[in-house]
């Protein structure tokens, strides 16, 4: 096994173009980056099904609500209270998060998730929290406003703070900035963060909301990617708006705040209150988005949830899901006739069990395609599960194992008789005649897997990080890396030279890095692109490759030939992956709702979709 994280130079054909641009014009305008975004978004689960309690699962004051699991336990972080300044942190070891929670002192007092707070934070404005486990740490992120200023002033900013390990004894979080993550004050402040990862590449991200309160602009709701340790921002990444609060198309969002992602069936479901919090028109909302940033689209005008029995004003929740695979919401709610601090209220903690109606027959998003031939495929999703088509084979999955990490990628040995399967940590899971040749499920990475192929004679295999960083094995061969360079966007895929004496790898901004024989043809680094690229495919006499862009554009550059793409339809998911025939006749798209896409002599046998 040999870990490269360093570009070796010498000797070697690196080039970096993330500014030039060579596009092929083949096929019409299929080949180019439209003007305008394709039309269509996600298409909303048919239904989100509650289970509404009667009474609140902890009855003590607990305002922003955000829940975890870890090693049996469930863990509640809140708003600060006088039970738990600055963050509150509640712990149920009773196995079921609706009942049983406690403060870790068994007292009234002392139980903070943040003990000590930074110089440039004002004590006891700390609200919010969004936890979770990422990068062997666990990361919490809140917000507080500046020293000098309220809260809800416009002055209030995001923060993050880490621990190693949660504990039902008591876990403190340390944040030891010298200054905020984000304040957005041109925008009225930056409050309400809440993190999730994207099943189909391994990479966090951070959600939030925009205006604290402090100003008369609307209120949006922001995404952005996460560094490798989930602490910060990407390097070089920018925040994007998703979501605003539209009050003239649902008047009862007077705002929207609280936003929690969840990725389930292939799309990004969207949770968010709307309303005053102190009152009981205060309510959550639902949207799905297609992709970490958007579109995301809100086709009912009503609440998901709003003032029901003596629950009054249930708001500020998220989405979780516990190790089983459950899906939950947790929420905060007064009781009715008392909705503010200043009658004696509180609250309250709620939890319930969400199921969703899949839009699609997948669990699990879709997270590849790989063609067997001519005459079939497969695609994998980010558990494990494989489907086979045509005359491609079925030799295993692991859609019924718990694994540590999502599958990101697969593909299949030269002769098609197996496949190999990465998840994001580097685990590889073999099926076939598909050889164990060593992994990196062991290692530290400094950025997660994002990719994987095999070397032509199917006894080797290099695996790709997003900072591009390559790992070999077998008898694949090292011919240069990324991953300690400063990337413009992160690599989502690579793609292999005929001779397997080099191989491209892909940025999201379309930007190609080429090693070793792969020779550079183009790229789409230096365009503005309606949507993100996300894969690639190489023409197999090595002149050329395509690129795609996860709402179905093509580009095409050297001889790969454009057959078509689905960038003017409209999708109900966005495309994950592409897969080149044998001949480089045709292509295959899979979106991560299972959809499959097929141009030129790629044939359809059928989708999960």
């Amino acid at each position: 096994m040999s870990r490269h994280v360093a570009a070796r130079r010498a000797g070697l054909a690196l080039s970096l173009f993330a500014t030039v641009a060579a596009v092929t014009l083949l096929g019409g305008n299929g080949a180019l980056p439209r003007s305008t975004p394709a039309a269509g978004a996600a298409v909303p689960h048919a239904t989100v099904a509650l289970s509404l309690p009667a009474g609140p699962a902890f009855n003590g004051d607990a305002g922003d609500p955000d829940v975890v699991e870890s090693a049996g336990a469930f863990y509640a972080f809140t708003t600060g209270t006088a039970l738990g300044n600055h963050i509150q942190e509640l712990v149920d070891t009773t196995g079921s998060p609706t009942a049983g929670w406690r403060s870790y002192t068994g007292t009234t007092y002392g139980s903070t998730a943040l003990p000590a707070t930074p110089a440039w934070e004002a004590v006891n404005t700390q609200t919010s929290p969004g936890v979770f486990d990422y990068d062997n740490h666990w990361v919490m992120f809140y917000d507080a406003a500046q020293s000098g200023h309220s809260s809800d002033s416009g002055y209030d900013c995001l923060s993050v703070a880490t621990a190693p390990s949660l504990s039902s004894t008591g876990t403190g979080f340390t944040d030891s900035s010298t200054g905020p993550l984000i304040c957005q004050s041109n925008l009225g402040g930056a409050i309400d963060p809440s993190p999730f990862v994207d099943p189909a590449t391994g990479m966090p991200w951070l959600v939030w909301k925009s205006n604290d309160g402090g100003s008369s602009q609307p209120a949006r709701i922001w995404s952005e990617e996460l560094n490798s340790t989930g602490t910060g921002f990407y390097p070089g990444s920018a925040p994007t708006e998703i979501f605003y609060n539209n009050t003239a198309a649902y008047p009862w969002e007077a705002t929207v705040e609280d936003p929690s992602i969840l990725p389930v069936n292939g799309q990004f479901d969207l949770l968010f209150s709307g309303g005053v919090y102190t009152s009981t028109s205060y309510a959550e909302g639902y949207a799905v988005c297609s992709t970490p940033v958007g579109p995301c689209t809100q086709s009912d005008p009503n609440p998901i949830l709003s003032s029901y029995g003596t629950v009054a004003g249930p708001g500020g929740g998220s989405w979780f899901q516990d190790a089983s695979g459950n899906y939950w919401l947790d929420y905060g709610a007064w009781s009715a006739g008392c909705t503010s601090y200043s009658c004696g209220g509180a609250r309250r903690l709620f939890v319930t069990p969400v199921a969703f109606d899949a839009a699609t027959g997948l669990s699990f998003p879709a997270v590849g395609v790989a063609a067997a031939g001519n005459q079939g495929y497969w695609v994998s999703a980010s558990d494990g599960g494989i489907f086979s088509y045509g005359d491609a084979k079925f030799y295993g999955s692991t859609g019924a194992l718990h694994l540590n990490a999502p599958v990101v990628g697969m593909t299949p040995t030269p002769d098609g008789g197996g496949y190999w399967m990465v998840a994001s940590d580097g685990g590889i899971f073999t099926f076939g005649d598909a050889k164990f040749y060593g992994s990196t499920g062991a290692l530290h990475l400094n950025a997660p897997i994002v990719g994987m192929a095999s070397t032509p004679d199917g006894d080797g295999y290099w695996l790709v990080a997003s900072d591009g960083g390559i790992f070999s094995f077998g008898d694949a061969r090292f011919y240069g890396s990324t991953g300690s360079l400063h990337l413009n966007a992160p690599v989502v895929g690579m793609a292999v030279s005929p001779s397997g004496a080099g191989y491209w790898l892909v940025a999201r901004d379309g930007g190609i890095f080429n090693f070793g024989d792969a020779t550079f043809k183009g790229s789409t680094g230096g365009l503005h692109l309606n949507a993100p690229i996300v894969g690639m495919a190489a023409n197999p006499g090595g002149g050329g490759y395509w690129l795609v862009a996860s709402d179905g554009g093509i580009f095409t550059f050297g001889s790969a030939t454009f057959y078509g793409s689905a960038g003017a339809l409209p999708l109900n998911a966005p495309i994950v992956s592409m897969s080149a025939t044998p001949s480089g006749g045709g292509y295959l798209l899979a979106a991560s709702d299972g959809g499959i896409f097929t141009y030129g002599n790629a044939k359809f046998f059928g989708s999960p979709a």
